[in-house]
């Protein structure tokens, strides 16, 4: 019996305290028009936010990861992406979440491949 509960509870301490990506809510852009030269920033708190779930009372970091031009689909290009705060301290049930916020350019000539993914990582910072 007592291997059984030693069992258990490694795994559950192994993923319990495991940084994970709980969600992510994308921006809404229906309303949104963008023509060749126009520019529109999307503030973090409209923008994307990840929400991650981890350590109690741990500091997380999150780090962009963009490589070259970033198409959100033919004709508006993404730039200036960068979260509200890189940093932040998860609460006491271990949940928090980053706020990203970027701008949109119109462009008429487009090359390249479009809806390009984001990739980002997130750890833990000490």
């Amino acid at each position: 019996m007592k291997k059984v509960l030693f069992v258990l509870l490694f795994i559950y301490s192994a993923t319990g305290f495991s940084l994970e990506i709980q969600g992510v809510k994308n921006a809404d852009l229906k309303k949104l028009y963008i023509y060749q030269g126009s520019r529109q920033w999307i503030a973090p708190e409209d923008g994307i936010t990840v929400y991650v779930k981890g350590k109690a009372n741990k500091r997380v970091g999150l780090r962009l990861k963009v490589t070259g031009p970033v198409y959100l689909t033919q004709g508006a290009r993404i730039e200036d992406l960068r979260a509200k705060r890189p940093v932040i301290l998860l609460d006491r049930f271990g949940e928090g979440q980053f706020e990203i916020g970027f701008s949109l350019a119109g462009e008429k000539q487009v090359s390249g491949k479009y809806k390009t993914p984001i990739k980002y990582e997130i750890e833990y910072v000490n």
